[in-house]
This record gives structure tokens, sequence and C-alpha cells, in this order.
């Protein structure tokens, strides 16, 4: 039995496979469609929606506090409108101003007077969550200065008259223009930070592809149920060729195929955004590794299931956690420390810190891989093991 014609028969059957092949297809267009698309985000800016129940005075001031903020734009419009934007992921956040805020204020209270929501995939909500809750305060504190100063006043027998009042709110306003505001002239660094692959368009074009090569490879994984068949097995014997072998031989045409459509997702990313085409490069080892893992993680489930329907049913289940999970499609919230601690055990959840962190995140690639491949062909040779040869 040659390994090498069993390879090249391999290799040739997954191309000749219009069934399987079309998710590595539909994994390209996809995962540069979602690099497209975050050039778009990148190059449009932060957009945030207000929207706003309020009709008194106070509500146009946060507003105009807000649209003073260079770091993003503010857009007026309906609640409706805003929450549809934002399912569509073309709002990095809604602000809804609460219809008592004015009220509120004016009472020198700040607490539940907006509601903030980002959407899934946004990269700045401190950015988004800061300038709101420092606008809030501002004022909040202006109008309790006032309230404040007319009582201290009136409990001492004095008056407090409008010029009082807009004497103090210029004195406020100067405040908040040069006293109490620390400006940043220059930050000196040693060295020069490298931009985050991670957040970049390659960067999620890697991530999104990564995520839907596992759809492929589970789908596709006719051939573990084909090597751990009892005929199979007796050719096996006699020619005195190790399970292992013929798993390395058979799994090579898929993670071929996965590394092929790698290099036209990344070709395209290059080509069509700019991204440049070093990157293809240096993401391709950690890729390799990645997929290395995900092909364990396939032939260990399909030993176990011997059913390729079981399988199909299977795919989009292990797909949608393993992107979810790893971070290559959601980040996971600061608050899920076990669902990060279990993450660990993922090949995405390396691939994910390799794009920005190759050195420290390869040799946990290489060993998480190693760890699942081993694991997959130890289970396959158990399996067909318990057959009678």
């Amino acid at each position: 039995m040659r390994l090498d014609y069993m390879l090249k028969s391999r290799l040739l059957g997954a191309l000749r496979d219009p069934f399987s092949l079309v998710f590595i297809v539909l994994a390209i267009i996809i995962s540069i469609g979602a690099a497209a698309f975050t050039l778009e985000k990148e190059q449009a800016g932060l957009t945030v929606a207000v929207v706003s129940d309020d009709v008194g005075a106070f509500s146009q001031k946060l507003i105009g506090y807000l649209s003073e903020y260079d770091s993003f734009s503010v857009h007026e419009m309906s609640y409706d409108e805003a929450m549809r934007l934002l399912k569509q992921d073309r709002l990095e956040a809604a602000i809804v101003i609460h219809s008592d805020f004015s009220e509120k204020i004016s009472k020198g209270e700040f607490e539940n007077t907006v509601d903030l929501m980002t959407s899934p995939s946004s990269q700045a909500p401190a950015t988004i969550s800061e300038p709101i809750v420092n606008s809030i305060l501002m004022l909040w504190m202006e109008e309790l200065s006032i309230i404040t100063a007319k009582d201290y006043l009136l409990e001492h027998g004095k008056s407090y008259t409008g010029n009082d009042e807009y004497e103090q709110r210029e004195q406020i306003k100067k405040l908040w223009k040069s006293g109490s505001l620390v400006k940043i002239v220059r930050i000196d660094i040693d060295g020069e930070e490298p931009a985050s692959v991670t957040s970049g368009p390659f960067g999620t074009c890697v991530k999104w592809y990564g995520a839907l090569c596992m759809f492929y490879l589970v789908v596709g994984a006719s051939w573990v149920l084909d090597i751990n068949k009892k005929t199979l097995r007796v050719r096996m014997l006699q020619m005195g060729v190790r399970q292992w072998q013929v798993v390395i031989a058979n799994g090579l045409a898929p993670l071929a195929v996965c590394l092929a459509g790698y290099i036209i997702a990344g070709i395209g990313c290059s080509v069509l955004m700019g991204a440049g085409i070093e990157k293809l490069a240096l993401c391709f080892f950690p890729m390799m590794v990645y997929l290395i893992g995900l092909l364990g993680i396939t032939l260990l489930t399909a030993s176990l299931l011997k059913s390729i329907f079981s399988l199909m049913f299977l795919a989009p289940v292990f797909t949608f956690l393993n992107g979810v999970l790893s971070g290559l499609l959601l980040e996971l919230p600061d608050w899920a420390y076990v669902l990060k601690w279990l993450s660990g055990a993922l090949p995405g959840r390396w691939l994910y810190g390799a794009l920005d962190s190759p050195i420290n995140a390869l040799p946990w690639a290489l060993i998480c891989a190693l760890v699942w491949i081993c694991s997959g062909i130890g289970v396959s040779y158990l399996c067909v093991g318990k057959q009678r040869v």
C-alpha cells in the first residue's frame, strides 16, 4: 500500500467532491466579505446613534457635548431605526436618553438617565462609554453646584439672582475647558508599537476563514470513516502499515485544500483591500498549526460517531462553538472567566493569539494541535481495534 498514492487519490477525490468543496468556496467569499466590511467601518469611523425621549434642554446639552468628541460621530434617529442599524452591525453603539433625563439632572440626580447598547463586534466600547459618563457627570455636577449654592445662600438669608447663576455657570464652563481637564501633549515610548492585526481587515479575514474551515473538515470527514473500514484494516495489516501513517496520508488532503483556500482568501483580501501580502506569509504557519488541531478534533469525533449524517448535523454546532469560544467570530466578555479558561483547549484560541503575538502563542498552539491530533489517532486506533480482523 503506497501512502503517496493514497494521498494523491484522496486529494483528487476532495477536489472532485462538489458538496464538500462548496463550503471552502463559501468560506473564502464570506471571509473576504467580512474583511471588506471591517475596512468599511474603519474608513467610516465610529458611528453612534442618539435616541432622545426627553424634550428638555439638558438632553440637547448632552447631545452637544457628545458632538464635540472627535473619536466618534453622533447621529440623532428614532429608536426603531437605531435598533435596526445596530442589529445590522452598521452602528458602533446606540444611546437612549430617558424621558425624565432633564427632570433628574435639574434635581441633581444622574442615575438611570441613559441606556447604552453596543454592537456585538464593537471594538471600542470604552471609547463610547467614557465620553457619555463624563458628559452626564458634567451636566449633573453643574446643576448640583447651582442647587447647592442657591440653598446655601437662602439658608443664610442671602439672595441668589439670575446674574449670580449666570456667573457661576460661566465659571463652571471655564473650569471644564481648562482647570479640570488633563491634556496629553506628547507620549514617548521605547520602540514602535505594532498595530493590532486581529481587529484589522486581514485579521478579520483570517479569523472568519479559520472558523468556517471547521465546517468543511467535519462535513467532509468521510475519509475518517473510510480508513476505519475492516477491508482497509486487513490490507494495512498485510502491508505492515501503521494506523497513524494512513491517518496522516488521508488527512493531508483536506489540510492542503484548506491551506489553498487560505492562500486564495489572503491574496484576495490583500489585493482588494491593500492589506499587505507579507501578512499572508506571517499567518501561514499559525493557520497550518490551527488546521492540524482541527483535523485532530474531526478525526476524534468522526471515529466515535461513525456516521456521516451525525457529522453533518454537528458541523454547524462545532463551527459555532469553536468560532465563539475561541474568539474568532465574537470576543468573549471580560466576565466569562470560565469560558476563557476552557477555550485554551481549542486551537482557535491560539490562532487568535498568534495573529498579534506569534512568539507567545505558537508554542501553546503547537502543543494544543499535537494533543488533538494524537488524541484523534489514538481514538481511531481504539475504535478500529475493536473490530475483528
